[in-house]
Parts: structure tokens; sequence; C-alpha cells
């Protein structure tokens, strides 16, 4: 019996975006490290489809309301099955401003918040491999094995922090997902105001501050049995 396709672009992205409210909200510990700025801001997946041809689905993500709107980026309907078959790879581009809870004493970012933040945008991205079928391959997102973090330059608080997650390589067991982080400026002649949201409007990247990979074991079938 073949294994069930990957959520559609829609659904992986409603999945996404609605870990990012669960993190914000639950009493859990990584809420203390995810602002309730956090915001998706584009999602791409690529791979093979059927025969073997590279295909790609690529959508801007808009999560102010309770049900995500994704206005496409290539041919294609969010909502169709996704084409993607093999060879799967997904990038998200995250964007949050740094609360003044996260402050490290310094006026910076406390480094054990950029580290949960690793750990979990890119635990989000395995959604896009993953039918969600219970007992299927990555259908609870899998455990962390290893997070690496390197920290490059600071993240000021008040700042904003923009996210790219890329799943290098997710396989039947084994899930190696690549981070960096980036500081944004306004690029469309607003002035941040230090406290306003960060979905809408241009923004650039002007210094990398964080990458990081982590490296995650699927636990479905063992949560299968």
């Amino acid at each position: 019996m073949p294994a069930p396709l990957p959520k559609n672009l829609q659904e992986a992205t409603q999945d996404a975006v609605d870990m990012t409210r669960h993190l914000v909200e639950s009493p859990g510990y990584s809420s203390s490290a995810v602002d309730s700025t956090v915001t998706i801001i584009s999602i791409e997946r690529t791979g093979l489809e059927e025969n073997g041809e590279l295909v790609s689905e690529a959508a801007d993500v808009d999560d102010s309301q309770e049900t995500v709107r994704l206005t496409m980026k290539t041919a294609g309907k969010a909502t169709a099955p996704t084409p993607v078959r093999n060879d799967i790879h997904a990038r998200l581009v995250l964007r949050m401003r740094v609360p003044e809870r996260l402050n490290n004493n310094l006026g910076n970012m406390h480094g054990g918040c950029g580290a949960t933040l690793v750990d979990c945008v890119t635990s989000m991205a395995i959604y896009y491999h993953t039918s969600g079928v219970a007992g299927s391959p990555w259908s609870f997102l899998g455990v962390s094995q290893n997070i690496n973090v390197f920290y490059l330059n600071a993240c000021p608080v008040n700042s904003v922090i923009e996210m790219e997650v890329y799943t290098a390589s997710v396989g039947k067991t084994i899930a190696l997902i690549a981070a960096d982080f980036w500081l944004v400026e306004r690029a469309d002649g607003q002035e941040d105001d230090g406290e306003g949201p960060v979905h809408a409007g241009k923004w650039k990247r002007i210094k990398k501050t964080i990458s990081g990979t982590h490296t995650k074991v699927d636990n479905s079938a063992r949560l299968k049995l």
C-alpha cells in the first residue's frame, strides 16, 4: 500500500502557523522564547514529481486571520494535492520582534532563547514532509538528536529578526534542518517604532546573527505501536 501524500500547501502551512500560535500561548518552556509577533512570511516546497521532474510550490503567507491565506507564486492551488513525491525540501521564512523579556542583561537576546528558536522553527518545517496520518513518517515531527548553534552577531532587544529555515534532508528516520537568522530593517521608507507588527511592508536583511542546524529522529512508528 503506497504511503499517503504529504499535506497540501494550505494544510501544512496552517499546521505551521498553528504551531507558532501554540508556542506563544502554551505554558510550556518554548513560550518563553517565542514572541506573539512571530509570523510566517513565505513558504516554498520543491521536489520530484511522479515522473521524476523537478516541481516547486511557493506562496506568500498571511497569518493575520485564524485561517491562513496563501498567495501562490507558482502554478497550482494551495488546496490541491501536492505534486511533490520524492526528494522534498521545504523553505520557510518567519519574522519576529525581540521582546524585552529575552534580554541577557546586555540589551540583546539571550543565547539560550536563540537556541530555543532554532529548535522550534526548524521543527515546524517537517509539516511539509508528512501526511499527518498517525503512524506515518514524521507524523509527530520527530524528536531532537542534536542542535548546533553559532552566534555571529547580537540581536538587540526590540529589533526584528528574520528566520529562514531549510530542510536539507528528511529521510525515513533522520532529518537535518538548517536555520539562518538575520537582523532586518524597514525598506519601505517607514520608520520602525520598535513595537509595531512585523509582517506588513518591505524589510531588508542587514546582518546575519545566528546560524544553526537541527538533527531529528522520527518517532512516528514507535508511537503507533
